[in-house]
């Protein structure tokens, strides 16, 4: 793994809801406390920290190129970022911001990190092998070959034993668009379950019990039950990024509204809309403790703040 740092001098200023960053922000994290957010600028190959008390961002850190995902991890003590254009994942350290790379594979998009932190699961398209894997301890990398087709984002149960893999495209058999359900342990395929189209973004529920999937291009929430393998789908909204959960409901970005939209959890409508202020085009978001959103925006190349509560 390489390694490289770099940073910005901190700002000060009055509050804004419209916080400039890098050139196209895409992938968006927060802190466990909510005092920093940490966005992908997808154009510019870095990544903003934002000190979410002043609204400022305090540094900003090289990466690779087009940084697409972010997952933090460790207690917030290490960021995982995907870089889209250089098959390879920057790890940070957030304390110093220093940056090493491990080379994943290519076009690495979603990524997650094992509840007890010591595996790294990326998305990829590397001759078949559609998954890598990182050892956060050594940063070794494995890939698992054998699921259906190229895919995109990825999440993993409460439990660390079971992951959920969206994919789209299949150059090899029918699954289009469907959600493959493999073993942690084992790394067999238990289930192959049909989604909506272009299943964009996998969210598993606080409780384990259900999985959200947004599929962007059918306008579409497929929802899955995994103890019995079912599936109901509702009329969404345009949202590429994931679904985020509250205290009670979840929230996602509508992209064509500039809206972040409230679910109901128990009957999966939206309950509410919530208008971003100043967004161009809204692509994720995060929520911190006190039901406040941050959305990356990648036309306007800003993070906007929403407070929901």
């Amino acid at each position: 793994m390489s390694h490289h740092s770099s940073s910005s001098p901190a700002t000060t200023g009055n509050l804004s809801n419209s916080i400039p960053v890098g050139a196209g922000p895409r992938g968006i994290a927060i802190n466990n406390d909510g005092s920093r957010v940490f966005v992908c600028n997808y154009i510019s190959g870095n990544v903003s920290v934002i000190n979410t008390r002043n609204r400022k961002v305090i540094h900003t850190i090289a990466v690779e190129h087009y940084p697409q995902n972010i997952v933090l991890a460790h207690g917030g003590k290490r960021a995982y970022v995907t870089n889209y254009g250089s098959s390879s994942v920057s790890v940070i350290d957030t304390e110093t911001y220093a940056v090493g790379n491990v080379t994943v594979g290519r076009y690495p998009r979603g990524i997650v990190v094992s509840r007890d932190g010591k595996h790294v699961y990326v998305t990829v398209r590397q001759n078949k092998e559609w998954l890598a894997i990182i050892d956060t301890r050594t940063y070794a990398v494995s890939r698992v070959r054998g699921l259906p087709s190229p895919s995109i984002s990825v999440d993993i149960s409460q439990d660390d034993s079971r992951l959920y893999i969206s994919s789209t495209n299949s150059p090899d058999g029918p699954y289009q668009d469907a959600l493959t359900i493999i073993s942690s342990k084992t790394f067999k395929v238990l289930d192959i379950i049909k989604t909506e189209k272009y299943p964009s973004a996998v969210t598993v529920s606080p409780d384990d019990k259900e999985v959200y999937i947004v599929c962007l291009d059918a306008q579409k929430l497929t929802v899955l039950d995994p103890k019995l393998s079912t599936t109901r789908h509702f009329d969404f909204v345009t949202c590429e990024g994931k679904i985020v959960f509250g205290e009670k409901n979840a929230y996602a970005v509508d992209q064509v509204k500039k809206e972040v939209v409230e679910i109901n959890t128990a009957t999966y409508e939206i309950v509410r809309r919530v208008p971003i202020p100043g967004a161009s085009e809204p692509y994720d978001m995060v929520l911190d403790q006190h039901n406040h959103a941050y959305v990356s925006d990648y036309q306007s190349d800003e993070v906007h703040s929403v407070d929901l509560a």
